[in-house]
């Protein structure tokens, strides 16, 4: 669904925000084998950063994919395809998909003069230690259209503002890994609680 809009609120001022984002990137350790060029000649292209959290590996990725119109059916397969892709591989990796490591925004490119006010968060996905965050950006109308962040909870929320930041519409630097962080802390203390519960039980009896 599109609405009319000139300039949304959501965007500052300045270069259209596909462009501003790209910059940002390479500024915040992000690199490509790509030519910025192919995401007009070829239609994609993708920005990667190797993450580490504690003992678990992973990595950042912003995919800016043009589509040129934008629809359920596109919404729902990029976030399948980007899930299986990117989701842990190895045995390793699978057993340490509980935190999340690797990060993928798929930036849907859009043409024309309109925003769109299509409902992202249905379309966030989590799967063997990726999450899939979908964006939406009109850069005619330096337009970006996120997830609702009033709907989301736990490691999601910092990931959106991480991208908020990345664009100028946050000024304090945001940690998107604390949640998972605090989350790994939580899990350590219960597993140490349930096993001083089993050695206590087995002097008991």
């Amino acid at each position: 669904m599109r609405v009319k809009a000139d300039k949304p609120a959501e965007s500052p001022e300045g270069s259209e925000p596909v462009t501003r984002l790209i910059g940002r990137l390479r500024e915040d350790g992000f690199s490509t084998e790509q030519r910025v060029g192919e995401l007009d000649e070829l239609g994609e292209i993708i920005f990667r950063r190797q993450e580490k959290i504690f003992f678990a590996r992973g990595e950042t990725v912003f995919i800016f994919t043009k589509v040129p119109e934008l629809n359920e059916r596109i919404l729902r397969q990029s976030s399948d395809f980007v899930v299986n892709t990117y989701k842990a591989r190895d045995r390793t990796s699978r057993a340490l998909s509980v935190m999340q490591s690797t990060t993928v925004y798929h930036c849907l490119v859009c043409p024309g003069a309109q925003a769109y006010n299509v409902k992202l968060s249905q379309y966030i996905a989590r799967g063997g230690g990726a999450t899939l965050i979908p964006v939406v950006f009109v850069p005619e109308i330096n337009h970006v259209r996120y997830p609702d962040l009033e709907e989301k909870i736990g490691s999601i929320r910092p990931r959106v503002e991480y991208l908020q930041y990345l664009l100028g519409e946050r000024l304090v630097p945001v940690n998107m890994h604390r949640q998972t962080v605090q989350a790994f802390y939580v899990s350590i203390a219960v597993v140490i609680l349930l096993l001083a519960a089993v050695i206590a039980s087995m002097f008991v009896y």
